[in-house]
């Protein structure tokens, strides 16, 4: 991990106005913090994540350039998560035990995590909320010693993890019936949420499950509406994030305090709503299991990463060179054929001159853009956010304000702006799409190296550059060339599965990628195609915890079904195809599948 992103952790310290105690205290020493801080030191991923988190910031904007072992560690969890969610004690004691071999479990934060697992294993045997909470609490302690009641009333700073296990504290003894002023406690950790947490991408992690929890509290104290109306804030978080964990479960709880309060017309969309997401989970292959041990340790990661070794290999092999002559001056043959098989980590100095000679000046984090300021990175993502809800004087405004704050000799930087600008004349008739085309490739032409083999994507795009192909398969589709914007698609898609990364850690790529791949190729007739990548995709939304997108891709489906004869399907996936873009307040998107369904079948959708 580089360590620029020490150095942005301390601008966005001192700019909060956090002492360093604050920030590191459990998690590591004062001293180390000041050599990350400064540049001088580097430490693991998560470590590093929650050091961001005690800023209430996240990391997920960060495309991350790392190493072999690095991701080994995070796909381990990623295991983890999935015997909790298929509650197989076994295969969590067994994966407990190989924690080790791919972290250190002694630097506190994988000590926590690893005493919480222990803890959920309790509840896995006899549903033993007693010896879990006992085991909670421990977790807890790892890094916080004092009372969290009292002390987030001070400026408290807690990383995801420690406020996911105050949660299954708060929960087992919710169990335990142990309730005596637990209300009052979540009120006040919802609260602390909603004022450190200002990044919505983080506070979406934890605050929803808090709300969750406090409505139960809520309506077993027979206080119905308030139960409602914490649901409802619950669920407005997951609804502006896009986010799908734990949208299950706080519909269950808004059906109940619908019923109770008798509210016939809300209780009867609730449930459309509830059929909808059930349906995703359905299409997919599985269904929506209330457990919310396995929720509240759910990860929503929504990141990207790039292997270093990956990135290397291709671009040596994209232009036919030897390993010894790639590595010439820089490293011996014996030394670039481990970095590329991931069995050796480069160092930094030999990684960027690898790196360069092949074109491509890069730190080891991006978002779309390159800054020190995490505050435009934030922008980054709004401005994205602004075009699924036809937001776009709030996408240009943004635009104006990231480009006054980035440097623009940059590459980076100046391709996520010229995309931008070239977006904004295509929405105001000024620019054609040929000649949008061709200023995309332009761009494109800053970081991506061109080859005589006519293959022309070689490696993973990092994060604007698949934007940038993503633009220009959109706007040949427009001028009827499907053919060409479905060989972009099929190249991606051979990079992505190519790649030892999973696609959910191409987590914002994925979402479009597997949208727009589905309905070109329907449009292309070629069906069978269509409705694989469309069940992939769907899969994805589920991996990336993202419900906003998949009622694009359900919709696309109901295409593909209708072109095959099976109305039956075709029906249900565009109904609950609306019924989720809905839900997620995508308006535009909503009157097209309205309107799309009443010219079909005669009929309206409410």
């Amino acid at each position: 991990m580089m360590q620029q992103l020490g150095i942005m952790l301390c601008k966005e310290r001192e700019k909060m106005g956090e002492k360093q105690k604050s920030v590191a205290e459990g998690i590591i020493s004062i001293s180390d913090l000041c050599r990350l801080e400064n540049g001088a030191m580097a430490v693991d991923y998560f470590t590093l994540q929650a050091l961001f988190e005690r800023l209430g910031k996240s990391i997920d904007k960060l495309e991350l350039m790392i190493s072999c072992d690095e991701y080994e560690s995070i796909a381990y969890r990623a295991e983890i998560e999935r015997s909790i969610e298929e509650w197989d004690q076994e295969k969590l004691e067994k994966l407990i035990l190989g924690y080790g071999t791919f972290n250190e479990k002694k630097h506190t934060i994988h000590k926590q995590y690893i005493t919480a697992l222990q803890a959920i294993v309790h509840c896995m045997k006899e549903q033993d909320y007693a010896s879990c909470l006992r085991g909670m609490e421990q977790a807890l302690a790892c890094t916080r010693h004092d009372d969290w009641r009292q002390k987030v009333r001070f400026g408290l700073c807690l990383c995801n993890q420690e406020i996911r296990i105050i949660l299954m504290i708060a929960y087992c003894q919710w169990k335990l019936g142990n309730t005596n002023g637990l209300a009052g406690q979540l009120e006040q950790l919802g609260g602390y949420i909603l004022s450190h947490y200002t990044d919505t991408e983080e506070q979406v992690k934890v605050y929803p499950h808090c709300m969750w929890l406090l409505g139960q509290l809520y309506l077993k104290q027979g206080r119905v509406e308030a139960a409602y109306i914490t649901c409802g804030k619950g669920k407005e978080s997951l609804i502006e994030n896009g986010s799908l964990n734990p949208l299950w479960e706080i519909l269950e709880l808004e059906e109940t305090c619908l019923e109770q309060l008798g509210r016939q017309t809300e209780l009867l969309q609730c449930r459309k709503y509830q059929k909808a997401v059930a349906f995703l989970y359905e299409a997919a292959g599985t269904h929506p299991v209330s457990n919310m041990m396995a929720t509240f340790f759910k990860s929503s990661f929504q990141g990207e990463f790039v292997l270093s070794n990956e990135l290397v290999r291709d671009l040596r092999e994209s232009r036919g060179l030897s390993q010894e002559k790639f590595g010439a001056d820089i490293c011996a043959r014996e030394t670039l054929s481990r970095i590329e098989s991931g069995k050796s980590r480069p160092n930094k100095k030999n990684l960027h001159q690898l790196l360069r000679r092949m074109g491509v000046d890069r730190e080891n984090y991006y978002g779309f853009i390159e800054a020190d300021d995490y505050e435009l990175y934030e922008k980054v993502r709004l401005y994205n956010r602004c075009f699924p809800k036809g937001r776009l004087e709030e996408a240009w405004k943004l635009l104006d304000e990231i480009e006054d704050g980035v440097d623009m000799t940059v590459p980076v930087n100046q391709q996520f702006i010229g995309m931008g600008r070239i977006t904004k004349q295509i929405a105001e008739g000024t620019l054609s799409r040929e000649q949008a085309i061709q200023q995309y490739k332009q761009l494109l032409d800053l970081t991506v190296l061109s080859l005589d083999s006519g293959t022309m994507i070689y490696r993973v795009p990092f994060r604007t550059e698949y934007m940038l192909w993503n633009k220009i398969a959109v706007n040949l589709r427009k001028d009827g060339r499907v053919e060409e914007a479905l060989q972009i698609y099929d190249e991606l898609m051979e990079c992505y599965h190519r790649s030892r990364v999973a696609m959910r850690y191409h987590a914002v790529p994925g979402l479009s990628l597997y949208i727009n791949y589905t309905g070109f190729l329907e449009v292309h007739n070629e069906l069978e195609k269509a409705e694989e990548i469309g069940k992939e995709g769907l899969k994805h939304c589920l991996a990336c915890c993202r419900g906003d997108i998949a009622g694009d891709i359900l919709a696309n489906l109901s295409l593909v079904y209708g072109k095959r004869g099976l109305p039956d399907k075709e029906k249900i996936y565009i109904r609950y195809g609306y019924y989720l873009v809905k839900l997620y307040g995508r308006e535009s998107m909503t009157k097209v599948l309205q309107n799309a369904y009443q010219d079909k079948y005669h009929k309206e959708l409410y």
